[in-house]
């Protein structure tokens, strides 16, 4: 049964639903990427370095699923609940699909689990931007239309 967490948090770690199971390899490529930080202000004094918490969903029943898949289980409501569909309280979701592992560098496909959002999901580069999407997106600083779609 294919079941993603929901979310209530201010500031909710990043969500990552790994749906290609070919290649457990390039699994792990993605995942030592995004464990990189990235450089938001080097003169913070931290060295503008961030790391996001990330959330990841690793179970093959994700295996081949769809944007449309995961946005289905992200805003439906829940057993018993009373609430209408829409609502999950992520900003962004990240899916690790087939392409995000084949290529030389990999991507992520970002996907806004905002129903009245028009615009389509998108390919980003692994290193960086999805901490930096995130992280924007989590605080209403930019719009996910804004990294690219």
């Amino acid at each position: 049964m294919r079941v993603l967490p929901k979310t209530d948090a201010d500031y909710p770690p990043m969500l990552l639903v790994r749906t290609d199971y070919r290649d457990d390899d390039a699994w792990q490529r993605v995942l030592a990427v995004l464990d990189t930080p990235w450089v938001f202000d080097e003169g913070d004094e931290d060295n503008g370095r961030l790391k996001e918490d990330i959330v990841r969903v690793d179970d093959p029943a994700w295996a081949d699923a769809t944007p449309f898949d995961v946005l289905a289980a992200l805003t439906a409501p829940g057993e018993g609940d009373e609430e209408e569909a829409g609502e999950c309280g992520w900003p962004v979701v990240f899916l690790a699909d087939r392409a995000s592992m084949e290529g030389p560098e990999p991507t992520l496909l970002a996907v806004s689990p905002d129903p009245e959002e028009q615009t389509a999901p998108y390919r980003i580069p692994a290193l960086e931007t999805p901490h930096e999407m995130h992280c924007n997106l989590a605080i209403a600083n930019m719009d996910f239309d804004e990294f690219g779609g």
